[in-house]
């Protein structure tokens, strides 16, 4: 009897280090999908960090006057010749549509369009884009500005970003799925302007 009793309690033992270590392994497997997807949209954010700073900074280079042509809090249209070559182009961002190829409700496009170049639509996981146009003196200014003389009176252009990942994160602890985000935000001061 001793001998049936010592069995069952191995096997009890043994199912409970059996269930410890499968769980174990789900939440290990669970934070690096977390890690992985959190990796993938900050290099994204970055990714358009970089090219929106560069392109911003750039605005008016080379230009008189209507260095920017159209402004408001999701679609901006500037003049300027990015690669210092005497070539001044036409540079627009725009916010695309929603995106139906990645489970985020949210998830839409990033078009930056140059002219004489294809335009590039890309999928960064990109929820929301917002642009703040201030003045000299630092006051907000309404958006849509098209008018000439109101465009000349943007100094200075503050740029939000949020981004989410493609496809949600399953919390094991709240039994809750949620998306990776990530926020980016900066005031720049092309010198042109």
């Amino acid at each position: 009897m001793s001998v049936l009793i010592d069995i069952i309690g191995a096997f009890i033992i043994g199912s409970i280090m059996f269930v410890m270590i499968f769980s174990n392994m789900g939440n290990v497997n669970q934070a690096h999908y977390e890690k992985a997807l959190s990796t993938n949209v900050q290099t994204n954010v970055v990714t358009l960090a970089r090219i929106l700073e560069y392109d911003i900074l750039k605005i008016g280079y080379h230009i008189k006057n209507d260095a920017i042509q159209y402004a408001d809090s999701v679609r901006m249209e500037f003049k300027a010749d990015l690669k210092n070559d005497g070539n001044v182009v036409s540079v627009q961002y725009n916010l695309g549509n929603l995106i139906t190829s990645t489970r985020n409700p949210k998830d839409r496009k990033f078009i930056r369009q140059v002219s004489g170049e294809p335009s590039i639509e890309a999928n960064l996981g990109l929820t929301s884009m917002q642009f703040t146009y201030y003045d000299t003196l630092g006051r907000q200014l309404q958006t849509p500005i098209t008018t000439p003389v109101r465009l000349d009176s943007i100094k200075s252009i503050n740029v939000k970003l949020w981004l989410e990942s493609p496809e949600p994160v399953y919390s094991m602890t709240t039994g809750d799925s949620s998306y990776q985000t990530v926020f980016w935000e900066k005031t720049m001061y092309p010198r042109n302007l």
